[in-house]
């Protein structure tokens, strides 16, 4: 029965039961080092653990982010860890790890949680909605390299990972200003995720490389970090992320892995779905994309803080009827406006609403890559003042996509 079920937080002596019940869950083996690296990025007191017993059977925590929106950043519960046991379905637990995971984000001041979804038909009914997605390229090796339109001069120099965050995490800053959907990082998860290298986590790979570009002053431009993996009938190089706030740097690197000998073909995985490589070459089928996947999955805690804290393209004044079965205090009719300096609020409203939508709909569409009209189209929205879709759209509108270019 639930009422046997025991909810607490995560603790020191828990390793062997968290790791038997991801495992389990994401069937998968956990070595030594992999747990403890987790274990050092893990915020205990955001972790819980769901226990029949003394057996853990769920899992679920939370990342205390930064996450970039249009025109700034706002705090983020990154959700992770989600599991549970197939042994204990249907008994309420994950709606209950929910309901704590909401509380400690409120108690934390966060108005927004975001996730990567192991299955997409898992998290709609909690009200997230997927906010981001990425890209697959690919393109052959042993080419020339894209032109560069300025023909800006770079150099570009391999450093070892050991430390490099110091020198990365600026770049990464830079590039949280150009796109919303970015998390921050802290010097911990640099050491510790993106630039911990260890070989049972390669699937079968060769070792990470860090490959720098820099300007004629010295000043680092871009980065990418990369792997190779034997394959017949050549070598594949998979960009694991290639980060370059000055596109000058950006083409210099992909004019990098187009010069590496030995190479069949070059994969970059986790690239925003408007990336512009494809434009970069006379012959337009030069880079292809292999595929798209959901990234984001967006959940909206707090309506009017997270209206207040994003920046609007485009002056709004209308009403918003909105569903949340999670958070009562998120449901109603809201009046959106937003100013011609992009500064946005609502406010709860007696007036006739102009869009009718659930909580879900409206966290896909917050970070402006997901337009309302496609999500009218599907039956996510309803529009009932004609018009009022597309000058909500304007108002949501980001010159670049929103990018997640890492999971959690």
């Amino acid at each position: 029965m639930q009422d046997e079920l025991r909810i607490r937080n995560l603790t020191a002596g828990d390793t062997d039961g968290f790791r038997a019940c991801l495992d389990v869950a994401f069937h998968e083996t956990t070595t030594d080092a992999s747990l403890r690296r987790w274990w050092q990025l893990l915020d205990l007191d955001r972790t819980i653990v769901v226990l029949d017993g003394d057996t853990i059977v769920a899992t679920s925590g939370a990342f205390p982010q930064r996450l970039s929106v249009p025109g700034g950043e706002l705090a983020s519960a990154g959700v992770t860890v989600v599991t549970v046991l197939p042994t204990h379905r249907r008994r309420g637990i994950l709606t209950r790890m929910m309901a704590r995971l909401f509380e400690q984000a409120a108690a934390a001041g966060e108005p927004l949680a975001g996730l990567w979804a192991a299955e997409g038909g898992i998290y709609g009914r909690f009200g997230y909605g997927v906010a981001t997605q990425v890209a697959t390229l690919e393109l052959d090796g042993g080419s020339p390299p894209p032109p560069r339109s300025q023909g800006a001069d770079f150099t570009l120099e391999l450093l070892p990972l050991d430390g490099a965050g110091p020198l990365l995490d600026p770049l990464w800053e830079r590039v949280r200003a150009q796109r919303a959907g970015v998390p921050a990082r802290t010097e911990q998860w640099w050491s510790g995720n993106v630039l911990s290298d260890l070989e049972d986590e390669r699937e079968g790979a060769h070792e990470t490389r860090l490959v720098v570009a820099r300007d004629a002053a010295g000043a680092a431009q871009g980065y990418a970090l990369y792997r190779a993996r034997d394959a017949e009938p050549a070598t594949t190089v998979e960009v694991l992320e290639l980060i370059a706030p000055d596109t000058e740097a950006e083409a210099t690197l992909w004019g990098y892995f187009r010069q590496i000998d030995l190479v069949g073909r070059v994969k970059a995985t986790g690239r925003p779905v408007d990336d512009p490589l494809k434009f970069r070459f006379d012959d337009f089928e030069a880079a292809h994309v292999a595929d798209v996947n959901d990234a984001l999955w967006l959940r909206l805690l707090d309506l009017p803080a997270a209206v207040a804290g994003r920046a609007w393209a485009a002056p709004l004044d209308l009403v918003l009827d909105v569903t949340d079965r999670r958070l009562p205090a998120n449901a109603g009719s809201w009046r959106l406006e937003a100013s011609a300096q992009g500064d946005g609020r609502c406010s709860p409203t007696d007036r006739a609403p102009d869009l009718a939508l659930d909580v879900a709909a409206l966290g896909a569409a917050y970070l402006g890559g997901v337009s309302p009209v496609r999500l009218a189209d599907a039956g996510r929205i309803a529009e009932l003042t004609p018009g009022a879709l597309a000058r909500l759209d304007v108002a949501l509108h980001t010159p670049r996509a929103p990018w997640t270019p890492e999971d959690f």
